[in-house]
Order: structure tokens, then sequence, then C-alpha cells
């Protein structure tokens, strides 16, 4: 089994020409990144030693790394005052436009990346005997060949609504395996803080558009794909 670590909404940094839209306030807030999840992402990094880890170098509000790029929320509203200013100086070049194909190639190449290792994982040569030794000595078993966890944060409250949890480990509970994976996590978590309150699929449902949601439709049973949400209380 092999380990991938990703942390998608590291990063607030904003490209200039999109970044002067953007209110300051916004930009060290909950909707430009995931705040207090890099560092728990690198010392994971340093604990664990993934064979593979990524990090966003962007805020989502040039690209969101962790949605479908046909997803309308892929993009953030300030697009729309980019594309404004570009109409109301009559600009030839097409900013908007522009940073909408930088922003997507920058989505591809970090999904082509994060791809790239969980098919190489589940086509080593290691991995196949592994399988065909299950296939010989028990017909249906399975196992994981990669497990992936993806780093994330939640803001305490949205809407005036108080969030619920410490910590959130999101899932597709229609898969046994992750399952399985989110329970021991649950586990350990309340062995090291037995006074975290830690809930399954919250804040967010865990078979919610995604990238694990991307990577459980294009690999199959053998990714197991996780997300640990952890409330932005405990680093603000």
């Amino acid at each position: 089994m092999k380990l991938m670590l990703t942390c998608e909404h590291a990063s607030n940094r904003l490209p200039a020409a999109l970044k002067k839209f953007v209110p300051a306030d916004v930009q060290t807030s909950h909707r430009a990144y995931d705040i207090g999840a890099l560092m728990v992402f690198r010392k994971l990094v340093k604990f664990a030693k993934p064979e593979f880890y990524s990090e966003g170098k962007f805020s989502r509000l040039f690209v969101d790394l962790n949605r479908t790029i046909t997803n309308k929320s892929a993009f953030s509203e300030y697009y729309g005052k980019l594309e404004a200013s570009d109409k109301a100086v009559k600009c030839s070049t097409n900013t908007a436009k522009k940073m909408r194909a930088q922003a997507t190639a920058y989505w591809m190449k970090y999904r082509e990346n994060v791809e790239k290792f969980v098919a190489s994982s589940l086509s080593s040569p290691k991995r196949t005997a592994t399988k065909q030794k299950h296939a010989a000595g028990k017909k249906g078993a399975e196992d994981a060949a990669i497990v992936h966890l993806g780093i994330h944060s939640f803001t305490p409250a949205l809407n005036g609504n108080v969030r619920n949890a410490d910590i959130g480990i999101l899932y597709d509970p229609t898969r046994p395996l992750e399952r399985t994976y989110a329970n021991v996590i649950r586990d350990e978590i309340k062995r090291l803080y037995p006074h975290m309150k830690v809930r399954f699929n919250y804040p967010y449902k865990g078979s919610s558009d995604g990238l694990t949601t991307a990577l459980r439709k294009k690999f199959g049973p053998h990714y197991v794909g996780i997300e640990i949400e952890i409330n932005q209380k405990f680093f603000i």
C-alpha cells in the first residue's frame, strides 16, 4: 500500500491581475484558502513520509483544485469583475480570458501529476503480484493499493451556523475499504485526542464533487480517498 497526501487549498496566493479585484479581508479569509491546513499537511508529510505529496500553490479564488473544472464554482466570482474591467477599458488582450486559460492549465497539471502517481501505484509490478496472490488465495478479496489523505480545514461558522465538530472525516460510505480506513483514522484521533469531536462526512459529504470523487471514478476500488477536515478554530 502506498500513501498519498495532498492539500489543494494550501495557499491564498493570487496573480496580480486578479488580486486587485479581491478585497483584502477576503484574501486572508477561509474564502481564499484553508487556514491552518498547510501547517498540518507539512507536519504529516514529515511524519508519515508518503510516497507522493502535493500542495496547491494558488488560492481557490484563482481556480479550485478540489472541483471539477467544469463545475461553475471552480472559478470565483472575481473573474466577473475582471471581465467587466476588460470591457470598461476595451482591453484588446482580454485579461480575463487569458487568466482562465492559465488557471485551467494549472488545474490540469496538478490533476495530471496526482493521476500519474495513482496510475503507477495501481500498475506497479509489486501491486500486480499481490493482486494475483489474493485472487488465487481468496476470490474477490480486495485491498488498498493507494490511500489518499486530502488535508483541509473548515470555518467554525458559516452563514451564522456554528459547525458542530472539531474534525470531519469525509469518505464514500458505499465503498467498504473507505469505511474501514475512516474508522481506523477516527479511532486513532480519539485515542490521541479523546476530547475531540470527530464526525463522518461533516461538514461536507465525502461523495460530493472533488478530487477524491474524480479519482474513485477513474481508478476503482483499490484507490481509497479520505478527506480530513479540521476546524479552523484551532488556528485563528
